[in-house]
């Protein structure tokens, strides 16, 4: 099961194709947060374990973020498409390029035109297509929630929300779509072996360069 077949079991509850995309981001963030990109952003390539996302889901997708310090901002991007896609039930695709980003800043409001997003998730695409704000989806979420909150002066309800399921809910990371077992764990195992076949041909051409040739 990839993530396409999971957006696709909510095709008509756009309340939980959110939490589905909440749960994409959540990876996301924590991927670069490891010095990760995805590389690849095919969302039929990002495999489901036990029907969650995992490190293991983008196994073969990632790479470091020194190789290219645009990847962050590219993959945040590329995900608030995978969503204006998913909310529109067109086939989901990854890619972004300039010309994939002119064309959604410049038909923005057409991917709403049936209000199947919910609003505070549409004023994040704004925030990130029309005015350049790059953030993660929860993060602006979060941050929304808590100025709500905020403006109406009560402290004790910012508390209480967060604290129970319904704030958490707002707080929205998706999280019952996401595995957090093990998670550094599966780094190791995930991008160590990489890493050190990547070594392993290095000093293999190294010794074959200057020692036997």
């Amino acid at each position: 099961m990839n993530y396409v077949d999971l957006l696709e079991q909510y095709e008509d509850d756009p309340v939980m194709k959110a939490e589905v995309l909440k749960a994409l981001d959540y990876m996301v963030k924590y991927i670069h947060e490891h010095g990760y990109y995805i590389s690849d952003f095919d969302p039929s390539k990002i495999m489901l374990q036990n029907g969650k996302l995992t490190p293991k889901s983008f196994q073969s997708l990632l790479r470091q973020m020194e190789t290219d310090p645009r990847g962050k901002n590219i993959n945040i991007l590329q995900e608030a498409k995978i969503g204006l896609m998913a909310f529109n039930n067109m086939k989901l695709d990854g890619n972004m390029n300039q010309e994939h980003f002119n064309f959604i800043r410049d038909n923005l409001s057409k991917f709403n035109q049936n209000g199947f997003i919910p609003p505070l998730i549409y004023e994040y695409y704004e925030e990130i297509f029309l005015r350049n704000m790059i953030d993660y989806l929860n993060d602006y979420l979060n941050r929304k929630h808590l100025e709500e909150l905020e403006d109406k002066g009560n402290s004790n309800a910012i508390r209480k929300s967060l604290a129970t399921a319904a704030g958490r809910a707002m707080a929205g990371n998706g999280r019952q779509f996401v595995s957090t077992n093990n998670e550094d764990a599966a780094y190791v195992s995930i991008l160590f072996i990489p890493s050190l076949l990547t070594l392993l041909y290095l000093i293999g051409l190294f010794v074959y360069t200057f020692f036997i040739k």
